[in-house]
């Protein structure tokens, strides 16, 4: 099986999304903020705040493309992995298919609200949601299936696992 790259908004559910499917397909799991923070020994606000979001994009893009190799594997990308460097989006695609988890804004705006997280800090609400509508916009045009993520992660897990279980049935690549 080809990998399968999550993406969606700070707050969506990727990284829990994933570690649902992951352990129900048992499939390997890369959580690639989480391997980035884990490589550097620091959060990612830490790394924004010492280097800046230029060395960020570029810890991520080195992942990616360390990735290439993987396979069977569910890979949960950070909110601008796949959008803020074409070539990201270009190397996913070639090694598998990205789903997008469309979150209505509210509710990932109730989950990182009080967080850390660099690209809302010192930003108003309004400031935050129209990122979130341009982001929208890159990650329908970059994912090969958007999945309505407005009820539980489990919810949402089984139906991307329904569309991987009805891919392989039919023969289709993933």
């Amino acid at each position: 099986m080809k990998n399968i790259y999550v993406c969606g908004f700070m707050g969506c559910g990727k990284s829990l999304v994933s570690k649902i499917i992951s352990k129900k397909l048992k499939i390997n799991l890369i959580d690639t903020d989480r391997q980035i923070q884990q490589s550097k020994n620091m959060q990612i606000h830490e790394i924004f705040e010492k280097y800046g979001e230029s060395y960020f994009r570029k810890l991520e893009n080195e992942l990616l493309k360390s990735l290439k190799n993987a396979s069977n594997s569910i890979i949960a990308t950070g909110g601008g992995m796949l959008i803020n460097n074409n070539e990201n989006a270009k190397i996913a695609k070639s090694n598998g298919i990205i789903i997008f988890l469309e979150t209505p804004f509210e509710l990932c705006w109730n989950r990182i609200k009080n967080s850390s997280r660099p690209l809302i800090k010192n930003k108003n609400i309004s400031e935050i949601k129209h990122l979130y509508e341009e982001r929208q916009k890159q990650y329908r045009q970059i994912s090969n299936i958007a999945i309505l993520n407005n009820k539980s992660s489990i919810y949402c897990a089984n139906k991307i696992i329904n569309i991987i279980r009805r891919r392989n049935n039919t023969n289709s690549e993933l």
